[in-house]
Formats: C-alpha cells, sequence, structure tokens
C-alpha cells in the first residue's frame, strides 16, 4: 500500500482513532487516580553455599538452583507468612501477605528474590525481611548441636596447632642462624640433626592443621541451606506508572485497537470506494469523479445541482464527464448516443444522466434526454414534466407508419407529441410514459431501432441519453445498448457499488459486445479521494472569495 492511501486512511478514520485514544486514555486516567501509589521491596536469598567455596562443585550448584524453586513455592505457604505476621505483628492476615508478595528465581543462578508490592513503602521492606527470617528459620540452614560442638573442638585444635606451629618455626630460624654463625663441625652436624627434626615436627603440625580445617570445612558446607545476600531496603519512590504514563499508555492502546478495527472494517469492505480502484479492477478510464453533494431526502428535482448552481464544484465535475465524453483525442466531438446504466439500484444514474444533459444543453448541443427505465421511471419528477406519453408510447406506434412518415421527411406526430421542452435551452425529454407488460422485450425491439434511427438523423438533435435501469437486476440497458449499438456509461457509487457487481456488470456487456465508455464514481467523499479531487473544492472557495472581494470594491 502507498503513503497516500496511509494517508487517506488515517484521514477517513481518524475520528475513530480520537475516540478510540479519547476513550482508553480516559479510562486509564480515572482507574489510575483512583488506586494508591505501590511501593516495592525485595531482598536475595542465597540457596547453599557454592558461592563461598574457591572452587565449587558443579552438583552442587545445579542442587542449590533446583532447591531455589522449592523454596519460592514454600516462601509463600500459609504456615510461613503466619509466622512472619505473628513475629511483626503486623496489621493485616496471611491472605493479605501472600497477594503482596511475588518469588522469583534468577536465571542460571540458586538467588532467590521475595519482592513484596504494598501501599506503605516501610512495611513493604519489613513484609519481604521478616518473611526471608521465617523462611530461613525453617530450613536446614542451621547446625546441630553435635555439628557444631565438632566446629568447636576442631576449632581450639587448631588454634592450637597454630601456636605450636609458630613457636617451631621461630626455633628453626634460630637453628638456622647458629648454623651459620658456628666454625666446629661437631657443633654444626649437632644443629643440622636438630634442625631435620624440628622440620619433621613442622610438617606434622601443618598436615593436623589441614585435616582439621577440612572437617570444619566439611560442616559448614550445607547445599541445603538459605543466606540473606542483600536485605530489603525502604523504596524511595512508588513502582509502575504514574498517572500520566498510565493515560498515555491507556490513548496509545485505544488508538491501536481502533486502527485495528479500522483495518478490519477496510478489509471486509467490498465496495468501490476511489476511482483508482474502479480503473485498476475494471480496466476502464474513469469519466468523473462525483462528490457527494445534497442531503439523503432530496427530491430528484433539488439534486439537479448543473441547474441549480452551476458554478458549484459539483457542476464542474458534471463539466469534466461532459468532456471526457464529447472530445476524443484530436479534440473534437462529433454526434452520439450514450445509454448510462449501473449495476445496481439507487447508485445515482438517473441524477447523473440529468446533471450530464443539462450541462450538454448549457455547453450549446441541442441535447434529448430519454427516460428508457420503464420499470421506475425518474426523468420526468427531475424536471418536473408531465408523464402521461412518453418512450412506450412511441414504442406502441405502427412501426410501418413510422417508417412511411419518415421516408416523406416529416417527424411523426407520435414524436411531437412525446417531445417536452424544459427550462434549459437546448434540452428536451421524452419521458417513459406508461409501463408495459414487457419493458426488455419493448426496448429490444425493431420498433426502439426505428426510433433511435429518427432521433439520431433529426437535424435538432446532437446527443441522445438514455437512462436505463440497473443492468444486474433486469436486461433492459443491456438488450438497449445492444440492440441500438450504443455505448454504455456504467455510473458506480462510491462505498455502496460491491466490487463482484461492478465486476458482474463489465463482463455481461463484454459478452455481448456492448462498448463501455467509462466509469463515473458517483457520491465519493472528499477523504476518499485525496488533494487530487478535493483541491478543486478550495479552487472553487477560492476564488468565489476572490470574485467577491473585488465586487464589493466596485
Amino acid at each position: 500500500m502507498e503513503l497516500v492511501a496511509y494517508i487517506r486512511l488515517f484521514r477517513k478514520w481518524f475520528w475513530l482513532l480520537f475516540l478510540g485514544a479519547f476513550l482508553a486514555g480516559g479510562a486509564a486516567f480515572l482507574i489510575r487516580s483512583r488506586q494508591p501509589d505501590l511501593y516495592t521491596a525485595a531482598v536475595t536469598i542465597q540457596v547453599g553455599t557454592s558461592l563461598d567455596a574457591p572452587n565449587p562443585q558443579l552438583g552442587d550448584l545445579n542442587t542449590g538452583a533446583q532447591l531455589a524453586q522449592t523454596y519460592a513455592v514454600l516462601a509463600r505457604s500459609r504456615d510461613v507468612l503466619e509466622r512472619a505476621i505473628a513475629a511483626r505483628e503486623f496489621p493485616f492476615g496471611a491472605g493479605t501477605l501472600g497477594a503482596s508478595l511475588t518469588t522469583q528465581i534468577i536465571q542460571g543462578t540458586s538467588l532467590l528474590r521475595l519482592i513484596v508490592t504494598y501501599t506503605d513503602p516501610v512495611l513493604a521492606a519489613e513484609m519481604a525481611n521478616e518473611v526471608a527470617r521465617q523462611l530461613i528459620l525453617n530450613s536446614p540452614s542451621n547446625l546441630t548441636p553435635d555439628q557444631q560442638a565438632q566446629i568447636d573442638l576442631a576449632n581450639e585444635e587448631i588454634a592450637q596447632l597454630t601456636a605450636e606451629l609458630q613457636q617451631a618455626r621461630q626455633e628453626l630460624t634460630d637453628l638456622d642462624r647458629q648454623i651459620a654463625q658456628s666454625d666446629d663441625a661437631d657443633r654444626i652436624a649437632e644443629l643440622r640433626e636438630q634442625r631435620n627434626t624440628l622440620a619433621d615436627r613442622i610438617v606434622s603440625i601443618s598436615g593436623n592443621i589441614a585435616q582439621y580445617s577440612d572437617t570444619v570445612a566439611g560442616l559448614q558446607r550445607r547445599t541445603n541451606s538459605l543466606t540473606v545476600v542483600e536485605e530489603a531496603r525502604i523504596p524511595l519512590a512508588p513502582a509502575g506508572n504514574n498517572v500520566f504514563s498510565s493515560t498515555l499508555l491507556g490513548a496509545i492502546v485505544g488508538a491501536a485497537l481502533a486502527a485495528g478495527v479500522a483495518l478490519l472494517i477496510e478489509y471486509l469492505d467490498d465496495t468501490v470506494r476511489t476511482a483508482d480502484e474502479a480503473t485498476q479492477m475494471l480496466g476502464l478510464p474513469t469519466l468523473a469523479v462525483i462528490h457527494r453533494f445534497g442531503k439523503s431526502h432530496d427530491t430528484y428535482a433539488q439534486r439537479l445541482i448543473t441547474y441549480h448552481d452551476p458554478g458549484s464544484p459539483i457542476s464542474e465535475q458534471y463539466r469534466t464527464l461532459r468532456t471526457n465524453l464529447l472530445f476524443s483525442s484530436n479534440g473534437s466531438w462529433s454526434k452520439g448516443a450514450y445509454v448510462i446504466t449501473s449495476p445496481g439500484p439507487s447508485e445515482g444514474k438517473s441524477v447523473t444522466a440529468a446533471n450530464l444533459a443539462v450541462t450538454m444543453a448549457m455547453a450549446g448541443l441541442r441535447v434529448l434526454l430519454i427516460d428508457a427505465d420503464l420499470r421506475r421511471p425518474r426523468v420526468h419528477e427531475t424536471f418536473g414534466l408531465s408523464n402521461d406519453v412518453g418512450l412506450s408510447t412511441l414504442l406502441s406506434a405502427d412501426p410501418n407508419e413510422l417508417s412511411t412518415e419518415i421516408s416523406r421527411g416529416a417527424l411523426p406526430q407520435n414524436l411531437l407529441a412525446c417531445l417536452q421542452e424544459t427550462e434549459i435551452p437546448g434540452l428536451r425529454v421524452i419521458s417513459s410514459g406508461f409501463v408495459p407488460l414487457n419493458p426488455t422485450e419493448v426496448l429490444g425491439s425493431v420498433a426502439m431501432q426505428h426510433w433511435f434511427e429518427t432521433f439520431r438523423s433529426s437535424k435538432n438533435v446532437d446527443i441522445v441519453l438514455f437512462d436505463t435501469p440497473p443492468c444486474l437486476v433486469v436486461a433492459d440497458s443491456t438488450v438497449l445498448a445492444a440492440a441500438i449499438k450504443v455505448p454504455v456509461v456504467l455510473v458506480l457509487e462510491a462505498g455502496e457499488t460491491r466490487r463482484a457487481a461492478a465486476t458482474r456488470a463489465k463482463e455481461q456487456m463484454d459478452h455481448l459486445g456492448i462498448e463501455i465508455k467509462g466509469v463515473v464514481l458517483n457520491s465519493v467523499s472528499t477523504r476518499e479521494e485525496g488533494y487530487a479531487y478535493g483541491g478543486g473544492y478550495y479552487y472553487y472557495y477560492y476564488s468565489q472569495d476572490k470574485t467577491s472581494k473585488a465586487s464589493r470594491k466596485q
């Protein structure tokens, strides 16, 4: 999708995006402003003593990580929570503390975090620390009395042996000095013998100290133990988003949801909305884009905008349709006829035919507008004419008499009786007349062909326009176009005509060999077509403003 298409969608659905952002942001503001600020405090606990070992074993590390998961569950047990509440006399029950407490295992480690979120920052820190303390008290972290006695005895022996070791090393130093100062060989030999004995004693004492140290380390090294690594501190700022951030986030989420709804609607919408869509889908030129005008309850006479307001942008768009129909590539125009139809009902074909006829007549052409919709005629209502006689009256005449009158060079009396003048100079109308029993057969009859030859050969007619029924509802328009071999102007209503209907209408006419002159896209929103078409409104009103200012100066 091109950037222009995205801009068009944004302009079209801006109201929905704004509404979604406003409602969601407002709801987030109301909800967040009524909630108290929450504070978060966390205490970190180490499972096992692997961090204290210079060469920790892989098995100890894995066991500590697995035990951390167990302690994460035990920390939220009712027994631990009730002990914590009883120890600090917290002003709430175990349910409130459990709801405020969450646990987190730091991935890849044996570290467990106890996180408390509460409205009081001091209580949050106290709750986290007390739960950690109760969890440690209920774990095998403390030594048994026998283990403690063994450690104490070993520490005493280590202290005593360390003192002996220091004294022996001092004596060894004295012997080395005496050996260095003595000149008597017998004395030196005696001193060397004493030194060797003392060295053996030092080695023995060092070995005993190492054994006692290993005993103490073995008793103190426990995989299933808990130690507080970092206590919880009193939080200084509330956790989570403030009112402004929550409101902004809600607005963004609301706008995103609204955008999703808009895209879904666009995806499910299978109607023709722009001239580019019509051209790409049908492979036909767009003769004109007619913007939406008037009100839904306007009568057909009120929709004759090219007569009531010839200087409006809509009238200019109908003049564009007139130009594209009449003028060929070499810049000249010739006499012709056109069948105006649409795929379905209420898509603006009758209004288009009437306004097109008015613009052609205002250009100095002699136009004959024929209401060939013998089922739901509207042309006589548009121009305020009588419908007592009309096209059905002409088609019910005897073809032989018609041929005779035409051969004499005179206009048939039936035609003169059915031709009605309008308030627009150069525009005459033949209304539908009475409704026949077989409109399709009547429009495809030999009489219709004879009358059309009469219209086309008349010196008082330059252009003949046929307003016909919808081509997918009844076969009248296709039968008429095929019988008199006249090109068709296909009228589509933006946002109403479905793509499948427009495609079927084109395929139907292609199958019958009917030429389609082009497409008229009716009732287009200015937001759909963008600047290329909407700019005409600015140009029109700008020129009107300039004209009015100039007239006031005069």
